[in-house]
């Protein structure tokens, strides 16, 4: 009999409770229930804008190691919008993607250009990369005589300098000499020679 009216009483006494109170009473007892179904929400909404946004075809990628232009970090950058223009594409489903953020030069007590290396051979060797920017001082840095890195084009040289093209004089790149080679394992070979045109105005 006890029982049964301290039940009363705890039924009584949540609907005396103010709306506030309510809220407060609820949220205490289901806070990790709602906890958890949060954590689903944004894991699935993370997964889905992830999604839309790698969900695009690459129509030439290109590696540029220590040096950078304004607009480099949000894909608005001369090299990205301008050689999409010159190839036809929207930049959106088909993109030119320009990665600048690469380093080769060692400092002590910074692994970068350890990483940089190692993200540069792995790309490399899953086709996954189409054209190699670099100084004088590191456009041959992984071509060996028996295993070349960059591809021989014979009518075009190994390697272009770019020093006197639109893609130095006309922006702020802070690359000094900076050269310009299609990689023997590129996937988009065609678009790779492209940008050799594109930098030349041929």
């Amino acid at each position: 009999m006890f029982k049964k009216n301290t039940a009363k009483e705890q039924k009584t006494s949540f609907k005396e409770l103010s709306f506030g109170q309510k809220v407060e009473y609820i949220f205490g007892y289901y806070k990790y229930y709602m906890l958890a179904l949060v954590i689903v929400i944004v894991t699935v909404a993370t997964f889905i804008n992830a999604y839309r946004r790698n969900d695009y075809t690459a129509e030439c990628n290109i590696i540029v190691v220590d040096g950078k232009m304004t607009g480099y970090d949000d894909r608005s950058d001369y090299i990205t919008q301008n050689f999409a223009t010159y190839l036809g594409i929207d930049n959106n489903k088909h993109r030119v993607v320009c990665d600048y953020n690469y380093s080769l030069i060692q400092k002590d007590l910074d692994q970068e250009s350890y990483v940089s290396q190692t993200k540069i051979y792995t790309l490399a060797s899953t086709h996954s990369v189409d054209g190699y920017m670099a100084s004088t001082d590191y456009i041959d840095y992984f071509s060996t005589d028996e295993e070349p890195f960059l591809e021989d084009l014979r009518e075009i040289p190994i390697a272009v300098n770019l020093s006197d093209t639109k893609i130095k004089k006309d922006t702020d790149f802070t690359m000094d000499e900076p050269c310009y080679g299609v990689v023997v394992s590129a996937e988009n070979r065609e678009n790779a020679i492209a940008f050799i045109r594109f930098a030349f105005d041929l």
